[in-house]
């Protein structure tokens, strides 16, 4: 019975061991349940070809991804793009006289390495550089225009004094210079003239003296003495003169030749 007694006691006294805390595990056990990070890599291997199924040589290929790779392409057989480790990766395809083209692909590390077919086309052809316009008014060479003329001189007033237009005359002209491609003529006015044109000259007009109405196209422009006009060749024009007193105008024909006699 006392030696019962003895024993119970004895057991307890004797502490009973902690349990371990689950908010503190074991370090070296965590280290061992963390995952490694893979280290395999692969080779994957490309087919470029053109639109005949030939090799297309000297591409250059960019690979972007977990890791950066640049190759050329061989002549024959795959591109080879080695070291690659698993993830997904963006290829770009680039060569002159090709269309640059892009391809993704992917690799899982314990799968079989990948394999891929391109097919690049030919650029297409640059469009050809447009026919600069003719020009408009070209310059003639020398060998092209007609002899000049002989320099003249004049008193304007006194040449309308000694030729004034009479009195029975609807309209006067007379020829004061003549040079090369250009003729001046004095044209004096009291009847209408209209229905003018001149198919191969262009017509510059200075009023003199008068007033008048100058039937330029399809408007009317009212014009004095000092009134300056520009009438393109092929453009019809007339006069109509206002008042007593004649319409009195210088004009100068340039480009047709000088009809002196």
């Amino acid at each position: 019975m006392v030696a019962l007694f003895l024993l119970l006691a004895l057991l307890q006294a004797t502490p009973t061991p902690p349990k371990p805390s689950p908010t503190n595990p074991n370090p070296t056990t965590a280290r061992a349940q963390r995952p490694r990070p893979s280290s395999a890599t692969t080779t994957a291997l490309l087919f470029i070809t053109d639109g005949t199924g030939q090799p297309v040589e000297a591409v250059t290929v960019n690979v972007m991804g977990p890791v950066d790779r640049e190759v050329k392409s061989p002549a024959s057989g795959p591109t080879r793009i080695a070291g690659l480790r698993a993830g997904t990766y963006r290829v770009r395809f680039t060569r002159e006289g090709f269309i640059t083209f892009e391809k993704e692909i992917s690799w899982r590390a314990g799968t079989a390495a990948p394999e891929l077919s391109i097919t690049l086309h030919p650029a297409p052809e640059p469009p050809a550089p447009p026919t600069p316009p003719a020009p408009v008014n070209p310059e003639p060479s020398a060998s092209t225009l007609p002899p000049p003329g002989d320099p003249k001189t004049m008193s304007l007033l006194d040449f309308i004094e000694k030729n004034f237009i009479s009195a029975r005359e609807p309209q006067k002209e007379d020829l004061i210079g003549c040079s090369g491609v250009s003729q001046t003529m004095l044209w004096q006015i009291r009847d209408p003239w209209t229905g003018r044109e001149h198919e191969s000259a262009d017509a510059t007009i200075y009023v003199v003296a008068g007033d008048g109405t100058l039937r330029l196209g399809d408007r009317d422009v009212n014009i004095t003495n000092g009134s300056f006009a520009v009438v393109p060749r092929g453009t019809s024009y007339g006069f109509t003169r206002r008042g007593r007193n004649p319409l009195i105008i210088l004009a100068v024909l340039s480009g047709a030749p000088c009809a002196a006699d």
